[in-house]
């Protein structure tokens, strides 16, 4: 019966206000000014991200702005009245960045081609190409609790610090739901990865006297602020409108003047404080610097490669052997009425 109302509704089940109320009090902060992203890939009617955005907007230097996808259109327009940004689309079309402090992941529970629903929502919001999670952000995946053995692997790849807790009696038994914990992140050694991936396999084929519920939680779970927002939140294929205003708006046409024009070739030499050695003459002629049409001469520098022999004696003073060395050497060239001279 569960998989049929979960299907009926496509798959969404909305996140019990109880049970969010729950978790709430263990949400710490790492600072309290910045930046506060919190991304909800399929808000649903918008009211978790609302509580989780509502639990830090006291803090008045804190930002906390929420963001919402929602692709059924009902409860879209409904999730557009109660958090800041809302697009209604799929998930997988959101453009977007990895500047995410918190995610809260409730997709939809079922399977399609073989493949579970929630693992394909993981496995691209934590992809290379697909990110969002700024890094350490906070991951917390509403799943039914036999999708833990699908997911492992993912999890436990991408994410660090797991910890697993079900929904209370009176709200587990519909789908058997369970909450993971994580921060975004590699492991930093492959035996916590190996652990972790088995202990979700564990639990996620056993029932729920194995895991402690939402009203037992007994650590903290932080999130950092960032210190910029997110620019770009849209969704579908680039507008001409868009690409107009972000044109307008970039730095790309003066980056390329600068690259392109003649004037970034020329160099510019202010007069010395002090009058030239002719050591100092030198290096800069041979580098360039200065030369040209000296009235009576041309002076110009180069650099050539040369090659010279050194013979190594023994000790009766014959020749044991020869070495070469290949090196480079700045000269200035002067052109003058009575040949050409090469200075060293």
């Amino acid at each position: 019966m569960a998989r049929i109302a979960s299907q009926s509704k496509g798959g969404f089940y909305a996140t019990p206000e109880g049970q969010m109320s729950l978790i709430l009090p263990h949400i710490r902060l790492r600072g309290e000014q910045g930046y506060l992203n919190l991304f909800d890939p399929c808000a649903g009617e918008g009211e978790a991200l609302k509580q989780l955005g509502d639990n830090f907007n006291t803090l008045q230097n804190l930002i906390v702005t929420t963001y919402g996808v929602e692709l059924e259109e009902t409860r879209f327009h409904k999730a557009k009245d109660v958090i800041d940004h809302a697009i209604h689309d799929g998930y997988e079309n959101i453009r977007t960045e990895w500047n995410y402090n918190a995610v809260w992941l409730n997709p939809p529970y079922d399977e399609v081609f073989h493949e579970r629903t929630e693992l394909r929502f993981l496995r691209t919001l934590s992809s290379k190409s697909k990110n969002v999670f700024a890094n350490n952000g906070l991951l917390m995946f509403c799943v039914p609790q036999y999708v833990l053995d699908k997911c492992a692997m993912i999890l436990s790849e991408r994410f660090r610090d797991i910890k697993v807790y079900r929904f209370t009696d009176d709200a587990y038994d519909v789908f058997k739901q369970v909450v993971v914990f994580g921060y975004f992140g590699s492991p930093q050694s492959r035996d916590v990865v190996k652990e972790t991936r088995e202990y979700l396999k564990e639990i996620g084929n056993a029932g729920p006297e194995v895991l402690p519920t939402l009203e037992e939680i007994e650590e903290e779970f932080y999130i950092e602020p960032s210190k910029e927002p997110i620019s770009i939140f849209r969704a579908g294929k680039l507008k001409a409108v868009e690409l107009f205003r972000d044109l307008k708006e970039s730095t790309v046409f003066h980056e390329f003047e600068k690259r392109v024009t003649p004037e970034v070739k020329k160099s510019t030499m202010k007069r010395p404080l002090l009058p030239l050695k002719l050591a100092h003459a030198g290096i800069a002629i041979a580098a360039g610097a200065v030369g040209g049409n000296m009235g009576t001469h041309i002076v110009v520098g180069l650099t050539k490669p040369v090659t010279e022999l050194a013979e190594v004696e023994d000790d009766e003073g014959l020749v044991k052997k020869e070495i070469y060395t290949k090196h480079h050497k700045s000269v200035v060239r002067v052109f003058a009425q009575d040949g050409i001279h090469e200075l060293q």
